[in-house]
């Protein structure tokens, strides 16, 4: 990774999918050690956003830059390799339903012809779940799931964890316990956090910065203020609200 600069910076980002416009004009720096919420309602350009960090897609104008890289000049190979630094969570959590929960934390590694059985060890005690190593997915809960998920998502080391609503399945406990896990990575591994949701209260619970997409366009970003004072949350919330048009 780069020791200095944005992490990932969108430059003038358009992307047209036929007479479909996913995003207009998109230009945002996500900074280094940072956990920066990107919120929207469906259809707003937040997963279009993720896919252009994850180097799945290009933009149509403009640029997208990754960790001082602009994807658009690697070769598929290089590609490859940018993405290994790259960890992604996903919504329905993407396990091998054939695979236990230690064999999907090292499905990565085996992907990269290598393996790591104490590091693959260690991530599961860290998720707080080292005693269902060998658990299958439908043995697990929906929190348990998204915890194994984090797990192989960190086990490449990745500088940028990208999260697509990684939340929105999960009881109340659940989420409180993903949220906690997600800040945790920021401060045990260094990641970078780009959380991709509709919720408010969780870009609240542990960001940095909001960034808010409204039919593609992005409308506003802002710093998220917490405080004991109950009135500080509230002012962020019905900001966001009041951009979203809630």
């Amino acid at each position: 990774m780069h020791p200095s600069g944005p992490i990932a910076a969108f430059e003038g980002v358009s992307v047209q999918y036929g007479s479909v416009t996913a995003l207009d004009d998109v230009t945002l720096e996500i900074e280094r050690g940072e956990i920066i919420g990107i919120v929207g309602e469906s259809g707003a350009g937040k997963s279009t956003m993720l896919n252009l960090l994850d180097a799945a897609t290009h933009p149509t104008e403009g640029r997208v830059v990754i960790d001082g890289t602009d994807p658009q000049r690697l070769s598929g190979r290089e590609i490859r390799l940018l993405r290994r630094r790259i960890g992604m969570i996903f919504q329905r959590f993407n396990l091998l339903g054939n695979r236990t929960a230690r064999q999907n934390v090292a499905l990565p590694l085996k992907l990269q012809r290598t393996q790591d059985p104490a590091l693959v060890a260690e991530l599961l005690d860290y998720v707080g779940l080292a005693d269902r190593a060998d658990h299958y997915p439908a043995q697990l809960s929906g929190g348990q799931q998204q915890r194994v998920a984090i797990a192989r998502a960190l086990v490449t080391r990745p500088g940028l964890l990208l999260a697509d609503e990684p939340t929105s399945s999960l009881d109340t406990r659940a989420t409180e316990d993903v949220l906690e896990l997600l800040a945790a990575t920021r401060r045990d591994f260094g990641a970078t956090v780009v959380l991709v949701t509709h919720e408010l209260d969780s870009v609240a619970a542990i960001a940095d910065r909001a960034a808010v997409l409204e039919g593609g366009v992005l409308r506003s970003v802002f710093p998220v203020v917490r405080s004991a004072a109950r009135g500080e949350r509230d002012s962020y919330l019905a900001h966001a609200q009041r951009v979203l048009g809630a």
